[in-house]
């Protein structure tokens, strides 16, 4: 995997070089949450276990980050606050330290000449380091490069659909944990706990989910910093939505459902269901290399217009900003699939992965969602998800 890591770094070099950077600086969190890590592992395997803290001047900085420092021409260099690394070791040089920001500002001084240096990450790059950086190398730019990143992760190597794969089906399994415990008088954190445990238990990582139920399933999560109640009790007719995310070997899964729990649906839930199942389920249908993203959203569009709940109540408003999925990785990531914008006449190709989802939220008649994940294959779509 080592000579992986390291093709991936010399084709960021050669992109860099050809964006006119000097080179890149991939910056990552980790502390056990998903949320912008994808940069440096993709480059180099490592995770920064360490959770994410305050600076404290003399004692630490940055803490539960971590940095690549690549240069267009020289070896690349992994900064971090972190200690040991267990096997396999990070596929760069490593230079540990209390301090990266520091250290890396003196990197930067040492190994690239002045000029621009694109800086992949840069959400997770708070302000006051950024600034740092820039108050120490007058000679150099700071200039965003994420598209560089998404552009390397975009088409997944056979490995890595492998991998997808298997996050796949280990999310489904926890989604179907999550649906058989969701009965009546069993609690939404319950149900919860049912997912957490085979994700875990299946040697994945959990990210986050989004959960809600009766006369509270129109939204997306319970207010607190748990995003399921531990007091709501399920009863005979609720509906029970779940949007579920996590990984295995780093790589997502991100799928929803929705049920009606200890009984069958009624008219008005059935048609809830059926609207955002088969909307999405015709969008997968022509996810195909050489369509454009533009006409599956157009298509998921049309099969949901025609619905029996869009009869009854009208189109509702787009829980995604009119957007019916996006690509999946490393990262929630490009391309966001819609009917408009950026990527709408961006063609499909063989080797993505995209998660295509739709969600109803009406306060007086409910919520429900639906989300798949696909591999797009040289023959067509592969749901990696299996209901």
């Amino acid at each position: 995997m080592r000579e992986e890591y390291e093709r991936r770094q010399d084709e960021l070099r050669r992109l860099a070089a050809g964006a006119g950077l000097r080179g890149v600086l991939a910056w990552s969190r980790g502390g056990s949450t998903h949320d912008h890590y994808a940069d440096v592992y993709y480059l180099t395997g490592f995770y920064q276990h360490q959770p994410a803290v305050p600076d404290e001047p003399g004692r630490w900085q940055a803490q539960g980050h971590a940095a690549l420092l690549l240069p267009v021409d020289g070896p690349a260099l992994l900064l971090t606050g972190d200690g040991e690394s267990q096997d396999p070791q990070p596929a760069a040089a490593r230079l540990n330290t209390p301090f990266p920001v520091d250290a890396l500002g003196e990197q930067i001084r040492l190994t690239l000449p002045p000029g621009r240096v694109g800086v992949l990450g840069c959400a997770a790059m708070g302000a006051p380091w950024w600034c740092r950086l820039r108050s120490v190398l007058p000679g150099h730019e700071l200039v965003g490069a994420d598209d560089l990143g998404h552009r390397m992760r975009r088409i997944k190597s056979p490995a890595e659909q492998d991998l997808l794969r298997a996050a796949g089906t280990l999310g489904a399994r926890a989604m179907r944990a999550a649906l058989d415990a969701a009965v009546p008088g069993a609690t939404e954190a319950e149900s919860a706990a049912a997912a957490v445990a085979e994700i875990v238990r299946g040697g994945g990582a959990y990210y986050g989910m989004g959960v809600s139920s009766g006369a509270a399933s129109h939204t997306f999560a319970a207010s607190g910093p748990a995003p399921y109640s531990a007091e709501r009790r399920l009863a005979v007719g609720d509906l029970f939505r779940m949007d579920l995310y996590g990984s295995l070997g780093g790589y997502l899964f991100d799928l929803a459902r929705t049920t009606v729990v200890g009984t069958e649906p009624t008219a008005e839930q059935r048609a809830l269901l059926d609207a955002v199942r088969d909307s999405v389920l015709a969008g997968v249908e022509i996810l195909r290399p050489g369509r454009r993203f533009g006409e599956v959203a157009r298509r998921c569009q049309e099969v949901f217009d025609r619905s029996a709940f869009v009869a009854r109540h009208g189109r509702p408003d787009s829980q995604l900003g009119g957007a019916w999925g996006h690509g999946l990785g490393l990262s929630f990531e490009p391309p966001w699939i819609a009917e408009d914008g950026a990527y709408a006449d961006e063609r499909v190709e063989a080797g993505m992965c995209v998660a295509l989802e739709r969600r109803i939220a009406l306060p007086m008649v409910g919520g429900a969602n639906y989300e798949d994940d696909i591999l797009v294959t040289d023959t067509g779509p592969e749901i990696i998800t299996p209901s």
